[in-house]
């Protein structure tokens, strides 16, 4: 009987031991690390990418999300090789930089048969690529002569030497401009809020400078913020210096006049010639600022603490829609805020997902689909949507699908039945006096054009100053490309390279020059003295305090 027992029970092991096997082996899921910046994808996108990955494979998948503050930390991060990451979304300066020293791999997303190639899970009926949904523009900004066409891999190794494209290496995420963020109101206090005044001072605003050497206005003095970061002041100054004809006569290293290059030459001509005279522009600009900010310049407006702000494209127009809010009020009239990119000369930037060499191989279904899905219309909208920012998916693209229409309705409070079901937070039927736009004509025109209709039901630019459409670039040069806005006039910056260190250099000496030592030294002094004062008093009272006592 015991004999018996023991077998049951071996044989009862042995089946437990197989159900979990196999449970394990149901329940087993792929995984995939994302390197990101915060805050820079919707945050349901990521739940509805595993849906669309079971959908296409039929499986599951575990996501590790991983972010990031600057590209200088993701690159140190990334170069330590202390970091096993799938994918990752840096700048295109740091793209470029990871391609030279041969930390990525080659992805020819615009290649759907090299792409697919790899495939080992997916069920490629389900599959549909979308790299036609990309905006071309970007494509064709990347390949220029100027910036990225041909970069060189300067890393030791098999590939010391080679010459590659970036388009072979990345693919496009979210793009924006950089520009100035103003109080319009405040500007016409000034009486400097019109087309001839500001068109005249262009990137001079940012120096109270009106584009011949006299002061713009003496109320910008003091209200004037600029970027606390060097790649993006580098640009705005190098375009001041340019429009003002500061830069006549000089030439870079090889003998070329800096008058006779395009944007995207200028701001990554980084001799020593161009850095002084951009040294010398920004130390005299500081009798001008508020202050330099990173994070907070779009707040500061809002809030009225400054008037002028260097800011990229993302956070002007969150800032630009806050300020639409009726309480906000400075004290002396209406306020609202608008963003303007000088049509002389300006930058364009992008962020893209790479892969890293040091990625797991065996994510790379799951890398490549991650990268495929957000390339569709309703996850283009979405993350529009979450980050402000402009995604690389082209307008016409989400246009053409429901799903994304509905998505920015909802998000954007768009009276458009048809789209969504027009309701408050509660639940509550939403009238059309109560959205945020009356319908959503009115609404396509706002996000896609820059634009709406006046009373005698005219387009009209929402931009007076530029008659730029600053969400999509790309669509308003081809519409205005004969008057204020041409995309040649944006280029797109590059790595500093070896002259990294001195551009470093001359940044900091501009940011901290002019600052006098004495009245710091002054002031401790001073409290060093009234503390020394204060202690001298309470011995002295308490000393009187206790001879009283005494006697």
């Amino acid at each position: 009987m015991k004999k018996f027992l023991s077998v049951l029970a071996l044989l009862l092991l042995v089946c437990f031991a197989l159900t979990a096997l196999v449970a394990c082996k149901t329940e087993q899921k792929d995984s995939l690390v994302i390197y990101n910046w915060a805050d820079y994808i919707f945050d349901e996108d990521l739940n509805e990418f595993k849906q669309y990955y079971k959908d296409v494979t039929g499986k599951n998948i575990d996501i590790t999300y991983v972010t990031f503050d600057t590209n200088e930390t993701m690159l140190t991060r990334l170069t330590k090789g202390d970091s096993n990451v799938d994918v990752v979304c840096p700048s295109e300066y740091a793209i470029q930089k990871l391609i030279e020293l041969d930390m990525v791999e080659p992805l020819y997303y615009f290649d759907e048969q090299a792409y697919t190639d790899s495939f080992v899970s997916v069920n490629k009926d389900k599959y549909v690529h979308n790299s036609e949904n990309v905006e071309p523009g970007i494509i064709e900004k990347v390949s220029a002569s100027d910036t990225f066409g041909e970069i060189e891999i300067t890393a030791e190794g098999a590939n010391k030497g080679k010459k590659v494209s970036m388009t072979d290496y990345f693919v496009p995420y979210m793009y924006g401009t950089l520009g100035i963020l103003y109080n319009k109101y405040a500007f016409e206090r000034a009486g400097i809020y019109d087309e001839e005044t500001l068109n005249k001072a262009n990137w001079g605003i940012l120096f109270n400078d009106d584009g011949e050497g006299n002061l713009l206005s003496d109320k910008l003095t003091g209200n004037i913020l600029m970027k606390d970061s060097i790649r993006d002041s580098y640009a705005a100054t190098v375009f001041y210096l340019y429009e003002r004809g500061k830069l006549d006569g000089l030439t870079d290293d090889n003998g070329v006049p800096y008058a006779d290059m395009s944007a995207g030459e200028l701001i990554n001509a980084v001799d020593d010639n161009l850095l002084e005279a951009v040294k010398d522009a920004l130390t005299e600009q500081k009798q001008q600022l508020f202050g330099y900010e990173v994070d907070f310049g779009k707040d500061d407006l809002l809030m009225g603490n400054a008037i002028v702000d260097l800011a990229w494209s993302g956070d002007a127009l969150y800032a630009v829609e806050e300020s639409w809010n009726d309480e906000l009020n400075d004290g002396e009239g209406d306020y609202e805020l608008a963003y303007y990119v000088p049509h002389t000369t300006g930058n364009i930037w992008f962020d893209g997902w790479v892969v890293p060499k040091t990625h797991d191989p065996d994510h790379l279904d799951a890398i490549k689909l991650f990268i495929n899905y957000l390339n569709t219309a309703t996850s283009a909208a979405e993350n529009s949507l979450a980050i402000g920012y402009s995604p690389a998916v082209k307008a016409s693209v989400m246009l053409a699908d429901e799903d994304a229409k509905a998505t920015l309705a909802e998000g954007y409070a768009v009276y458009a039945p048809e789209l969504w079901d027009v309701v408050d937070e509660s639940g509550a039927p939403l009238a059309q006096e109560d959205c945020d736009f009356a319908s959503w004509e009115e609404f396509e025109l706002y996000f896609f054009n820059n634009s709406y209709f006046d009373e005698e039901g005219n387009e009209v630019c929402y931009d007076e100053i530029s008659h730029s459409n600053w969400r999509y670039p790309f669509a308003g040069a081809e519409q205005n490309a004969d008057n204020y806005r041409n995309i040649d006039s944006l280029g797109v910056m590059r790595d500093f390279g070896t002259q990294n260190k001195a551009v470093v250099t001359a940044w900091n000496y501009s940011r901290s020059a002019g600052v006098n030592a004495l009245p710091m030294l002054g002031w401790t002094a001073l409290a060093v003295a009234v503390a020394v004062g204060a202690l001298f008093l309470a011995i002295w009272f308490k000393y009187l305090k206790n001879s009283r006592v005494r006697k």
